[in-house]
């Protein structure tokens, strides 16, 4: 009996310590959340939290691991407890896609859409998210290529930006040549960079002779095309700019001095010549115009792999 009592008196006091201190019990859960052992933090979790709790961080990292758990009635249900605990619109954001993957699991697709729907209005901009395999029973319905789409353009507003699209034409991976020969010259490779607000060039050319970047973008100061070359040669620093895409091809404006001082203006031109093929052709005129000489006439040929 005495044994019995002793236990009885630990466990009330164990249970006082909790009561006292629910703060403790919480840090407990969430180590082991962030540990991803979801079966432990879950019982953590589910020791201190009360009806009448209104800790939503703590009833979103409950449900989550109850999800991961594949417990989704307790999850949908401590997703909504999570919701009433007047939540910043941050942790809305994180709420309501984890109950859209619950639903779409369960193939809910309304409630799963109505979810996202939500979700974006509190500033959820993870469309990654929605790639993952939980979306699948729904990924066909167009209302969730819609919402994937809204999402994405969200937090990558140039990819819808039709100005910013215009130099598109020259990405991709591109062997280098001059103009009607067949020596190899350089290798290109331009990448699509900064959610779609840049291209970024990486030039080397043949033999380690020089390499190079280039930066492309749309100049916020005058919303015309700018590019910013780095060369590894002397004086390999140039800037392009008034950057327009016309009659098919990319004008660039630049001006810069010869080896006297002298002032000299330049064109330069990248003509789009279908998907696999650009020319890049700079000229130079040391007379404000009237006359003009060709500095270089080149050709990338698109690699294939």
């Amino acid at each position: 009996m005495k044994r019995l009592l002793t236990l009885l008196n630990f466990a009330a006091l164990a249970l006082s310590v909790r009561a006292q201190n629910p703060a403790a019990t919480l840090k407990h859960g969430d180590s082991l959340f962030f540990a991803q052992d979801w079966s432990a933090a879950e019982k953590a979790y589910t020791s201190v939290l009360t009806d009448t709790s209104h800790n939503s961080i703590a009833w979103n990292r409950l449900a989550f691991s109850e999800y991961n758990r594949g417990e989704y009635p307790a999850a949908m249900q401590h997703y909504q407890k999570a919701l009433t605990g007047k939540p910043s619109a941050g942790l809305k954001a994180s709420v309501y896609p984890r109950m859209a993957r619950v639903n779409a699991l369960q193939n809910h697709a309304d409630a799963a859409m109505a979810n996202i729907d939500s979700a974006i209005v509190y500033g959820y901009a993870s469309y990654t998210d929605l790639d993952h395999h939980d979306f699948d029973k729904i990924r066909s319905d167009e209302r969730f290529k819609q919402l994937r789409d809204k999402i994405y353009f969200t937090a990558n507003p140039c990819m819808a930006n039709a100005q910013a699209r215009e130099f598109d034409f020259w990405a991709g991976e591109w062997n280098v040549y001059p103009t009607g020969a067949q020596t190899l010259v350089g290798h290109s490779l331009v990448q699509i960079v900064s959610g779609g607000c840049a291209l970024l060039e990486n030039w080397d050319a043949s033999g380690g002779v020089s390499t190079g970047k280039s930066l492309n973008f749309v100049d916020g100061a005058t919303h015309k095309w700018r590019q910013s070359w780095i060369g590894s040669y002397a004086s390999g620093q140039q800037d392009f700019v008034d950057g327009e895409y016309k009659d098919g091809a990319m004008r660039f404006t630049f001006t810069t001095t010869d080896a006297q001082g002298h002032n000299i203006i330049g064109r330069f031109i990248f003509f789009n010549q279908g998907p696999d093929k650009v020319r890049q052709f700079n000229e130079t005129s040391a007379d404000g115009g009237k006359t003009w000489v060709t500095s270089y006439d080149l050709t990338y040929i698109r690699i294939h792999k």
